[in-house]
């Protein structure tokens, strides 16, 4: 049956704007298909994937995704660039001329010297992306950044030789770990089968299907080049990923792949592709995509109201660098060091302090900075988790009540910034001894004190100056910060405080106050 384009138009909104029957995860894990069992024969390679292919095409979709685009006000575009961006929006070439002064003209039948229209016609931008449906109603797993933003989200499902075409609703996602769970009213769909990544081995084979290039129905095999990639430093919109722990794969990902599945040779989805590292923005042999684990963990926290609930420990937290190993005298160069330990915050009431080093937490070993925010994101506020730490070089356990992750902590906090808990900086004040290059620090005075609403109790020198351009800063120091140590050492004055410094050939390690919070940094001794 034929319809015109308006009631096609108004069937597309209303079906945009209706809202799947919510369901808690217990019923939505019992719509899926798991398979955790080994890879037989220890994974030795075969001669063809057709049967893997044949099991995840039909559960592989193409989503389009409508965002508007909003064209620039007349007033932002040259005279000489005016007609060209009427041609664009729609605007005839006979509607628009040159003035006496050979200047573009506003188009006809506005009359000379009216103003230009304020605002272009909007237009869209369509963009495409993969998914993959995991239950058989039509909930599909896909990117954020596929379907961030979208005014309307349309999904080609395989029926077939051919495919059918739905419009999707956006049941929730989650921009930090770039997952997105959307639905289609849909009966009998086939749904992918879920593995388990924690199974997965580097060497292992893995095919990426997806729509790469546009090209609906593609799939291409490689192996599993890495495991647990982090701080690959991929930004999206302007925004850093939050939670990284990628798998690194060479089976081909291009533009288009994104939001599809990443199999393994019994065509279980054991992840969603995601990035490219590519200078010409086509594949190179480095694709990335999130395990499914951490996806399917997502997925269920957005069932409920669409968002991702985390837990919040509220430490600053760095990796155990060579250099650090060296000042803490250990020689094993993992685990996550301490930095910062917020006020009032789950670390601070279990007792963690700056300098401890976490080495494990709530039974699971952390060998980095980045394994340690992954397991804390993982679970619930509330939770209580042990922690094993080093201090002093003694082992020992502290136990922590996570709490929700608050808004202004979303974003990861960079090195040596503080905490998010409000208050700001003081003015300048001049200095009286340079600690090491482009820093300047004082004895606190009383009037210091003031200034910088610093506690009788602390004691130190006070930074009252720090380079915008010297190493200092780009690790993080401010103004108003409070030394405390220097190489663990007690900073007495601001003349010991650089005897201290100085005695150190490449690096200073400071421990700081700042507003109410301690922390670590290493600065360079230029």
């Amino acid at each position: 049956m034929k319809h015109t384009a308006p009631i096609v138009t108004a069937i597309t909104l209303a079906l945009s704007l209706a809202r799947a029957e919510q369901i808690d995860s217990n019923a939505f894990n019992s719509k899926l298909t798991k398979d955790a069992a080994p890879l037989p024969n220890g994974g030795q390679i075969q001669m063809s994937y057709a049967n893997v292919a044949e099991k995840i095409l039909p559960s592989v979709v193409t989503i389009f995704s409508s965002a508007p685009i909003k064209a620039p006000t007349a007033d932002k575009i040259p005279p000489q660039l005016r007609p060209f961006f009427y041609r664009f929006f729609g605007v005839p070439d006979e509607d628009f001329g040159m003035d006496e002064n050979d200047e573009p003209q506003a188009p006809r039948g506005r009359g000379r010297g009216q103003p230009m229209p304020d605002e272009m016609p909007e237009h869209q931008n369509r963009g495409v992306g993969s998914g993959v449906i995991i239950t058989s109603d039509g909930y599909i797993l896909t990117n954020n950044h596929v379907i961030e933003d979208a005014k309307k989200i349309e999904v080609a499902v395989p029926d077939g030789e051919n495919t059918k075409n739905y419009t999707a609703e956006i049941i929730g996602n989650d921009p930090l770990t770039d997952v997105a769970l959307i639905k289609i009213e849909a009966k009998g769909l086939k749904p992918a089968t879920i593995g388990d990544s924690n199974m997965l081995r580097v060497g292992d084979v893995v095919l990426a299907a997806g729509a790469p290039m546009e090209l609906p129905r593609s799939i291409t095999q490689g192996i599993v080049s890495a495991l647990g990639r982090s701080n690959e430093g991929i930004v999206r919109k302007g925004r850093m990923s939050g939670y990284e722990d990628f798998i690194q794969t060479d089976a081909s990902i291009n533009p288009g792949n994104s939001g599809g599945p990443l199999v393994d040779a019994l065509g279980r989805v054991i992840g969603i592709n995601t990035a490219i590292l590519s200078k010409s923005g086509m594949n190179a042999g480095i694709g990335f995509a999130i395990p499914v684990n951490m996806v399917m963990r997502i997925a269920e926290d957005l069932l409920d109201d669409g968002s991702v609930q985390r837990g919040y420990l509220g430490v600053q937290i760095t990796d155990v660098t060579p250099q650090f190993a060296k000042q803490y005298n250990i020689g094993d160069q993992t685990g996550a060091l301490v930095t910062q330990v917020g006020a009032e915050s789950p670390a601070e009431k279990a007792g963690l302090q700056v300098e401890d080093i976490v080495i494990g937490i709530n039974g699971q070993k952390v060998d980095g900075s980045s394994r340690l925010r992954l397991i804390v994101s993982s679970l619930k506020p509330g939770s209580s988790v042990p922690m094993e730490i080093l201090r002093n070089g003694q082992k020992m356990t502290v136990n922590a009540t996570l709490e929700a992750l608050p808004e202004e902590a979303l974003a990861e906090v960079g090195p040596g910034r503080s905490i998010p808990r409000g208050g700001t900086g003081k003015g300048a004040a001049n200095a009286v001894v340079e600690l090491v290059s482009g820093v300047d620090v004082q004895n606190l005075s009383q009037a210091l004190r003031d200034r910088y609403d610093i506690p009788k109790e602390i004691q130190g020198v006070i930074v009252t100056k720090v380079n915008p351009d010297s190493r200092a800063a780009a690790m993080g120091l401010e103004e108003g910060d409070v030394i405390t140590h220097i190489n663990r050492q007690v900073v007495p004055s601001a003349t010991e405080a650089r005897t201290l410094a100085k005695a150190s050939e490449q690096s200073v390690l400071l421990r700081l106050y700042r507003k109410g919070d301690t922390m670590l940094l290493m600065i360079g001794n230029q």
